[in-house]
């Protein structure tokens, strides 16, 4: 999908499937062991690193694209809640 191209609009029931997918997986251990392990370390990386490195920006930018993916899925989740809030006509 292109920079200019609109995301198709998903229906409830394809909201809910993905938030509770979403909710699955930050509710997984697992997952939530290999994701903190994964940004441990890229801290450890980072504070070893030359300021200014290729070491140091790649660490950064794990980093940021873990904590990029923990917000989507919480989002997913949100974007859910909300859809039902509404949905229910609460205002």
């Amino acid at each position: 999908m292109g920079p200019n191209q609109e995301k198709p609009r998903l229906s409830n029931l394809q909201v809910e499937e993905k938030a509770a997918e979403a909710r699955a997986l930050l509710g997984n251990p697992v997952f939530i062991d290999a994701i903190s392990d994964v940004y441990s370390e890229a801290i450890g990386t980072l504070v070893s690193a030359e300021v200014g490195s290729l070491t140091a920006s790649t660490a950064h930018a794990s980093m940021k694209a873990i904590t990029a993916l923990r917000a989507k899925l919480e989002g997913y989740v949100a974007d859910h809640q909300m859809r039902q809030k509404y949905s229910k006509g609460d205002k």
